[in-house]
């Protein structure tokens, strides 16, 4: 999942969506097939990187005259780029985008329909759902999952030797003990973290209410409805307050991971536990390489022993430009780049998690990709409407969590984001 700067472009970017859909967006682009493919990928992903010669030359097998240029495109704006290139005439063949930013352009006939293809997509049955689900509008495919990424927590094992700690914990509640454990050992080291968990961070709250059997909305007859107020959410968010006030710093209710960053905090050891994606420990290698040697991991605990916090898969999307005069030859690139070979490639270079976990390489992996890997097998998906990328924009869950956190009354903030939830998810979709 990949966050865009721009707050404000929703409506300029529905607009032309609306627009592409009306056109005609649905139907064939009707220009003759030509011998270049270009292919737009995102910043710090497989195409930021050499090894995506691997799916050129391996595409070129077949098709050997086709020349493949690759263009990296920066995260800041993506949604108003994409919208408008895929809009045009000549658009890029190919586009790579954020899971959250996915549904939008599934659901404007901005991209091509790839349902008759799915099966031909290697292990396509075993896709994570967390970017299975955005790729999907009306029961039909149009993009396809290139890779995904979850958290777990990184701990510091000095410090729980220290408190006397001798392993991670294995129930929420345990964790929470082992938090005032910790706060107790490390007095002396001034604002300190048992587990620095800033008060934005809804990627790591969602998950306590998924444990009590939550969900952020339902869809019937393609409407979303948000859920917040459930029970069971008000249960999961009471939870996430106790949870981040028992454990984090009162300075840390109003922050998210980067302001301030939470991977100094760790290394500079203001904080014994951090949760984290996989290539954050490199972030923490980087500013103190003996923090990072001698840290730990494990799965954020549920409620019971044995059954983790589900977890929310982010990633990357990939798909075929409607209006591309060469879609057969595009979606024979997109089934290299997903498949097992460049997949296993993709993780031990970049160490990002594949669209299969059963792709993951079972040698010379780190243990946090590992985990995450396994952490990723109980995950839920965020609602398929282009409505979520808007609540994305405004940072409204950041926000909301944060609320929670700093005390206000659950059951009228859930009200609250029900409202405005449901006008969202619901304010971008329409007839395709």
């Amino acid at each position: 999942m990949k966050r865009w700067k721009t707050v404000g472009v929703i409506g300029t970017v529905s607009a032309a969506l609306l627009s592409l859909a009306a056109c005609g967006g649905a139907g064939s682009s009707g220009s003759a097939p030509t011998n270049d493919l270009t292919v737009w990928m995102m910043t710090g992903g497989p195409g930021d990187n050499k090894i995506i010669d691997d799916v050129t030359k391996e595409f070129a097998k077949k098709h050997p005259d086709v020349k493949v240029k690759v263009e990296v495109q920066q995260w800041d704006n993506i949604v108003t780029k994409l919208t408008t290139a895929l809009a045009s005439d000549d658009p890029p063949d190919i586009v790579e985008m954020g899971n959250t930013q996915t549904p939008m352009l599934t659901a404007s006939g901005a991209l091509a329909e790839l349902t008759a293809d799915k099966a031909d997509f290697e292990s396509s049955d075993k896709w994570l759902a967390g970017l299975a689900g955005p790729s999907t509008f009306q029961d039909k495919l149009y993009a396809a999952p290139l890779y995904g990424g979850t958290k777990v927590v990184m701990y510091n094992k000095k410090m729980f030797a220290a408190a006397g700690i001798d392993k991670p914990p294995a129930t929420v509640d345990e964790l929470l003990a082992d938090c005032a454990t910790l706060q107790r050992a490390h007095t002396s080291i001034p604002n300190f973290s048992p587990l620095y968990m800033p008060g934005q961070y809804w990627f790591a709250g969602m998950p306590f209410l998924f444990g009590k059997g939550g969900t952020i909305a339902t869809e019937s007859d393609g409407k979303w409805t948000a859920t917040m107020s459930s029970a069971e959410n008000q249960a999961g968010l009471a939870e996430w307050k106790k949870f981040q006030n028992a454990c984090s710093t009162k300075s840390s209710i109003g922050a998210n991971t980067d302001s301030p960053d939470q991977d100094q905090i760790f290394a500079d050891q203001k904080a014994a536990m951090i949760y984290v994606k996989a290539w954050e420990a490199g972030a923490v290698a980087e500013i103190n390489p003996q923090v990072a040697k001698d840290a730990g991991y494990f799965i954020m605990p549920g409620y019971q022993s044995g059954s983790p916090l589900p977890v929310i898969v982010a990633g990357s999307t990939i798909g075929v430009a409607q209006n591309s005069p060469n879609k057969e030859m595009a979606v024979d690139w997109l089934k290299i780049i997903t498949g097992k070979t460049f997949q296993q490639t993709m993780s031990k270079t970049i160490h990002q998690l594949p669209v299969v976990t059963d792709f993951l390489p079972t040698q010379g992996m780190p243990e946090i990709l590992k985990l995450g890997a396994q952490a990723a097998t109980v995950s839920r998906s965020l609602p398929s409407t282009p409505g979520e990328a808007t609540l994305e924009t405004e940072s409204y869950n950041e926000q909301f969590f944060s609320k929670i956190a700093k005390g206000s009354d659950i059951a009228d903030a859930a009200q609250e984001y029900d409202k405005h939830a449901t006008e969202a998810f619901n304010a971008q979709s329409g007839p395709r």
